[in-house]
């Protein structure tokens, strides 16, 4: 292999369109070698009191299939993407070694355990990262991250203000593509077989991969679902009450400039609308205000207290998180909710926030514990949505009524009046 090779390196950006990292990687006129890494950290048991795995069998058999979809397409291009399971940082140092490549691109995290991930490598690799998760990119904005507002409509307002559209510029031309390489399996490593994750007992609401994600995508728009999105985003269930985009918004399938382009269009086609398209482009907001908070505020989103002072009030009782978790609790909406989670990998927007308020502000658990069961079986987990979220939800985090409380017969009466969502999780 020349040694003016270039290792490509996949993370949560599952997708050709609209992928900076890999425009730049593919730009520079070099053989590019595509690698995905799931590394070990990922299956470890989340926290030491319990007794479950950071990644579920949902959220594996959804990876697999975004993976398998990717590799195809990788595939198309004479290319083929090696993905591996171990230790990331070793396994490619070991790539460099056997390859002479020259250096290693890749999508720009911000979460701890990523950036120190980066740091191993970079020790002795040249690794050059990009943005690319957001709308609306640190890079872009015309405030730096330390003043990044704390709440998020000024969040919002300041990023709605900004003197450009988000739009997806970075998708790499079909000469581009075929700079894509292949290499010989360096000794020592064995490649990850998918068909491990991916199991025929499990019927996912979603199957994973670029080409799924973009025909949904497509589907919900023409079906007019996002033009009523305000009007179904708060229920349990029905036919497009959610986008159901956000597992692939998760794993980096989807690219949210794209999602917001198509999103605008049918806004300026359909003004009637604006309200359905507005509240839904808030939604890929939050998902930039998250990531922002966590450039200013990092590990405090993984410490109890969050980025409150106040004592948090909030005990490791294992026992009621047990209900919790298993859908136990006697509260029947609280209890379906739970059960669809497990069966499912998935739960609604508004059942998202009785849940973790339940936990965390009746129960008075640990939030932190319930942060770590959605990572456990949520297929759209990401940790700055996810973190970011529990966090608002228990008080914990951005939300300035930090006391807020839901009366759960009243929310039952509004969201599931005639009790079919309960009928059928319970």
């Amino acid at each position: 292999m020349s040694n003016s090779s270039i290792i490509y390196w996949f993370r949560n950006d599952l997708r050709i369109h609209d992928n900076p990292a890999l425009k730049k990687a593919l730009s520079k006129g070099s053989p590019v070698i595509p690698v995905f890494i799931a590394d070990d950290i990922w299956f470890e048991s989340s926290h030491r009191e319990l007794n479950f795995p950071r990644t579920g069998r949902l959220r594996k058999q959804f990876l697999a299939e975004s993976l398998a979809d990717l590799k195809k397409t990788l595939d198309e291009y004479g290319s083929t993407l090696y993905i591996f399971k171990g230790d990331t940082a070793a396994i490619l140092r070991k790539i460099i070694r056997h390859t002479g490549s020259s250096k290693i691109v890749a999508q720009r995290e911000i979460a701890s355990e990523e950036t120190t991930i980066e740091s191993r490598i970079n020790q002795n690799i040249p690794l050059e990262l990009h943005w690319g998760s957001m709308l609306y990119q640190p890079d872009q904005v015309d405030f730096p991250v330390e003043k990044s507002p704390f709440y998020y409509t000024k969040f919002k307002n300041k990023v709605l203000n900004q003197p450009f559209i988000p739009s997806p510029h970075d998708t790499p031309e079909e000469g581009e593509l075929r700079r894509l390489s292949k290499m010989s399996l360096p000794p020592g490593l064995t490649e990850l077989d998918l068909n491990e994750w991916m199991k025929p007992d499990i019927t996912g609401l979603f199957k994973g991969g670029e080409s799924n994600a973009l025909e949904r995508m497509r589907e919900y728009i023409s079906s007019g679902g996002a033009a009523h999105y305000a009007d179904t985003r708060n229920q349990f269930e029905g036919a497009n009450f959610s986008s159901f985009l956000a597992p692939w918004l998760a794993n980096g399938a989807l690219s949210p400039r794209l999602l917001y382009q198509h999103l605008h269009k049918e806004k300026e086609k359909h003004p009637e609308y604006s309200e359905s398209f507005n509240t839904l482009t808030e939604q890929l907001i939050w998902r930039d205000n998250f990531r922002f908070l966590f450039l200013r505020y990092g590990n405090k989103f993984f410490a109890t207290n969050g980025l409150r002072k106040p004592p948090h009030g909030m005990y490791n009782d294992y026992e009621a998180f047990e209900m919790w978790k298993s859908g136990q609790t006697g509260q029947p909406i609280i209890d379906a909710l739970m059960h669809e989670l497990k069966k499912t990998g998935f739960m609604s927007n508004r059942g998202r926030m009785l849940v973790s308020f339940y936990l965390a502000k009746e129960l008075k658990v640990n939030w932190q514990w319930g942060a770590a069961w959605f990572e456990s079986l949520l297929i759209d987990y990401d940790v700055y949505s996810n973190y970011g979220n529990w966090a608002y939800q228990s008080g914990r985090g951005t939300d300035s009524r930090v006391n807020r409380k839901f009366n759960l017969e009243t929310q039952t009466k509004k969201f599931d009046p005639h009790g079919s969502f309960i009928q059928k999780w319970k």
